[in-house]
C-alpha cells in the first residue's frame, strides 16, 4: 500500500475519520436536549430535527405524534439562532468530512497530501471545530422558542433550560470537536513528501 504519510499522518487519517462520523452523526441526529411533552412522552431536538411533537387532529384534537423528522422547510426552524446554528454545524460537519475523504485516501495513494495540503487541511479541522462550537454556542439562544416551552416548561429560556436535559448528540459533538482540535496538531507532521517534490 503505497502512501507518503508518516505514522502520525496514519493517526491523523484515522482520527480525522473518527472525528468526521462522530461530527456528522451529532449534526443530523434529533437528541441535543430531551424533554417531556405533556407529561407523557419524551421529545427531543436539534437544530433542525426534531423527534414527538404535538399536532392538532382535524377533530381538534392535540394528538403527539411519535415520530422523528426534519422540519419542512428551513424557514420552519422555530428560532433564527437554531437556523444559524444548523448552517454552523452543518457547514462544520461538511469540511471535517472533507477533510477526513482526503487524508483517507492518502492512506492508499500516493502523494494526495504533502506537507503544505496537510497542515492546510489541519487549518480547515481547526475552522470546522470553530464552527461547530459557534453553531453549538448560538443553539442555547433560541430556546425560549414555543416548542422548548412546551417540553421543558414555561421557564426555559435564553441558556436556560428548565426542566429538559442535554442529550448524547451534544456529547458526539463535543468529541468531535476534541478530535478535531487533536487532528490539528497532528496535521503538521502527517507527511514526509514537501511541495514540489512530486516525481511523474
Amino acid at each position: 500500500m503505497a502512501t507518503s504519510l508518516t505514522g502520525a499522518g496514519v493517526l491523523w487519517a484515522a482520527l480525522s475519520l473518527a472525528a468526521a462520523l462522530l461530527c456528522c452523526s451529532g449534526f443530523y441526529l434529533p437528541f441535543w436536549i430531551q424533554g417531556r411533552l405533556l407529561g407523557k412522552v419524551d421529545a427531543y431536538f436539534s437544530s433542525f430535527r426534531r423527534c414527538n411533537y404535538p399536532r392538532v387532529s382535524p377533530q381538534g384534537v392535540v394528538e403527539i405524534v411519535e415520530e422523528c423528522g426534519r422540519y419542512s422547510r428551513f424557514w420552519d426552524i422555530p428560532s433564527p439562532w437554531w437556523q444559524a446554528s444548523t448552517v454552523l454545524v452543518g457547514v462544520g460537519a461538511a469540511l471535517s468530512l472533507l477533510v477526513a475523504i482526503t487524508a483517507t485516501a492518502a492512506c492508499c495513494i500516493t502523494y494526495v497530501v504533502h506537507t503544505g495540503t496537510a497542515r492546510l487541511a489541519g487549518g480547515l479541522q481547526l475552522f470546522a471545530a470553530l464552527l461547530v462550537c459557534c453553531g453549538a454556542a448560538l443553539y442555547p439562544v433560541g430556546w425560549d422558542n414555543r416548542e422548548v416551552k412546551e417540553s421543558c416548561g414555561n421557564v426555559s429560556s435564553v441558556y436556560k433550560l428548565g426542566t429538559c436535559q442535554l442529550s448524547w448528540s451534544v456529547y458526539l459533538l463535543a468529541s468531535a470537536v476534541g478530535l478535531l482540535l487533536l487532528c490539528f496538531s497532528l496535521s503538521f507532521c502527517a507527511s514526509r513528501v514537501k511541495p514540489g517534490s512530486f516525481r511523474i
